[in-house]
């Protein structure tokens, strides 16, 4: 392959790509715009499924919906037999009510960019039907919008006939991405606002070449109640246990692994202010780049839950769900991108970096297949804030709609030799139903109490 991605048999194709994207542009960016207007939570993306849904059926293409509650597929079908290629989109926004843009009665606000990734599915499949562009690809390009990659809460989803907190998670449940052989996204990244007059806006393409995945804890303290001034020694503070518990996380961070990240929540109880707290609650997550790095900060964290149980008398339940698994993003489908970004966007338009210490079920994937997960600038405003917002449409839709495109072709143009050998080289950590039960394995409890020893024996 050449190392100029329009010096080849598929330069005229990218071409006519990339002036079908920049015709759209204007739609795309509406696209965009409406979604970032109208969040919506994991599982309850109805109204973004919806527009998902008209759009790839306005295109003649067949259209499933409802996959886990609210993911939208649809198939371009090549003129010859080869690999599945899935063009990834997430429907969901988060929890994030401080946000100017958050919905009033949710909460709910696109501060991660998911919105954007809408505007780049919707593009690469316009502009793949316009061009005619099956005609020259062996295999199919699925284009999937996904529910729920947002993780916010600790435990089930609760809602009706799903089981995992990660819509990719479920939906491989599911066996929705059976006979996909790879998958590719881009995920919106966004920069501090700067000051005025000063400040770097973020390269328009990107790479994070491993992202970490986490663990899960839930720990209740219990005590028991009594008259916080007149009574307290008939009292146990589980407030206190929580309190000492978090103290003994901090006082290890500098034996955590360098890659490890450990965030608590203290949940605000009900109560009154001269009670002692019966009941205190402390959710957790466990951040790692490796599953090793993982498991080592699990056993310290849950020393430490039950220290500040022991400290002062009281009990503690843990718990915990299904996280994220580490990602690693393919070496071909990633070098693929870098060259097709270097073009569209130059070398001062693109960034690359080893690791990412966020998380995403992107990675739950890529255990199963070769996976690409890019990211994009035209972002304002630290990702997960309130200051999050898309401030330049055309590096945060358009120009990771062109990137997206160019290397479905180069993956599946001519006989597919390069998504063949992409799917030859990966070597799957699970088998769909090796996967399910091992994320199954992950929901445990046990009770601890004062003198209790090690915890998941119960």
């Amino acid at each position: 392959m050449s190392a100029d991605p329009l010096d080849g048999p598929a330069a005229g194709l990218k071409e006519s790509l990339a002036a079908a994207i920049d015709r759209d542009a204007v739609h795309l960016a509406a696209v965009g715009d409406d979604i970032f207007a109208h969040p919506e939570l994991a599982y309850h993306e109805f109204r973004t499924a919806d527009l998902v849904a008209r759009e790839l059926r306005g295109l003649g293409l067949p259209v499933e919906e409802g996959l886990a509650r609210t993911g939208v597929r649809a198939r371009l079908r090549g003129a010859r037999p080869g690999p599945v290629v899935c063009v990834l989109a997430e429907l969901d926004a988060l929890h994030a009510p401080d946000h100017p843009a958050a919905d009033p009665g949710t909460g709910a606000a696109h501060a991660c960019g998911h919105n954007a990734q809408v505007a780049h599915l919707v593009g690469v499949a316009r502009a793949l039907t316009e061009r005619a562009a099956a005609g020259r690809l062996a295999g199919e390009v699925v284009f999937f919008a996904v529910p729920a990659e947002e993780y916010s809460e600790i435990g089930r989803p609760g809602v009706p006939d799903v089981e995992f907190p990660g819509g990719k998670q479920e939906l491989i449940r599911l066996g929705c991405f059976d006979g996909v052989g790879l998958a590719l996204m881009a995920h919106a990244t966004g920069t501090p606002d700067p000051e005025p007059g000063g400040g770097e806006p973020a390269p328009a393409l990107g790479m994070a070449w491993h992202y970490t995945g986490f663990a899960t804890r839930r720990a209740r303290f219990r005590g028991r109640s009594a008259h916080a001034s007149s009574a307290p020694g008939h009292g146990v503070d589980s407030l206190s246990a929580a309190r000492v518990a978090l103290h003994a996380i901090d006082a290890q961070r500098e034996a955590f692994a360098a890659d490890v990240r450990v965030h608590p929540v203290l949940r605000a109880q009900p109560g009154s202010l001269n009670v002692i707290a019966e009941q205190t609650t402390v959710d957790i997550l466990i951040r790692g780049r490796t599953s090793q790095s993982i498991a080592d900060a699990e056993r310290r964290v849950d020393r430490s839950l039950r220290a500040g149980a022991l400290a002062v008398g009281a009990a503690v339940e843990l718990s915990s769900a299904p996280g994220f698994l580490p990602l690693d993003v393919d070496r071909t489908l990633g070098g693929l991108f870098r060259r097709n970004a270097l073009t569209l966007a130059g070398a001062a338009g693109w960034a690359e970096h080893d690791f990412s210490a966020a998380s995403t079920d992107a990675g739950d994937l890529s255990h199963l297949m070769p996976v690409m997960h890019a990211t994009h600038g035209g972002c304002a405003g630290v990702n997960h804030s309130a200051r999050f917002r898309v401030v330049d449409p055309v590096r945060a839709y358009v120009q990771p709609a062109k990137a997206i495109a160019w290397t479905v072709v180069d993956l599946l143009h001519g006989d597919a030799a390069t998504a063949r050998a992409a799917i030859a080289g990966h070597r799957p950590r699970h088998t769909r139903t090796g996967y399910v039960d091992a994320v199954r394995a992950t929901a445990r409890h046990a009770h601890c109490a004062e003198d209790a020893g090690e915890p998941w024996r119960s």
